[in-house]
């Protein structure tokens, strides 16, 4: 009996756990190296922030060389995420924005769809390892 015990659990557990996987962001196009790059990957359940600059599900700083940084999110589950990525030329953790709310820093999601966040326009999946691109632009 304990046996058969055992096997369910066993047998529970790994059919509930989602796989582990590393999603690799390279960004591009930055004008300068001065600063760091600030990158906020963002998941089904923090969608509702998605480019705000919060509430992320990661988030991390990487090095700028020659234009271009690479950060890498290791260990994350299998799912749906967007990635927000800025040149933070001071390193504050803030985008810079104009009295009108337009960014003064470059920046770019996953997708390289436009200019505005949009979660829904900016998902892609993540069913193992995967690598993504993301250009940065100006508004």
């Amino acid at each position: 009996m304990r046996t058969i015990a055992f096997l369910v659990l066993v047998i529970a557990l790994t059919v509930g756990a989602a796989q582990a996987v590393t999603l690799t962001v390279t960004v591009s196009n930055s004008d300068s190296d001065q600063g760091c790059l600030a990158v906020a990957l963002y998941n089904l359940e923090t969608r509702k922030d998605f480019g705000s600059g919060r509430g992320y599900y990661q988030g991390q700083k990487a090095k700028i060389t020659n234009g271009n940084a690479r950060v890498i999110f290791a260990d994350i589950p299998e799912g749906t995420y967007a990635v927000a990525a800025f040149h933070d030329v001071d390193c504050s953790g803030n985008l810079k924005k104009n009295f009108w709310g337009i960014p003064q820093e470059m920046y770019g999601f996953s997708n390289n769809y436009g200019k505005r966040p949009d979660f829904e326009l900016a998902s892609f999946p993540v069913t193992g390892d995967k690598e993504i691109a993301i250009r940065l632009q100006w508004y």
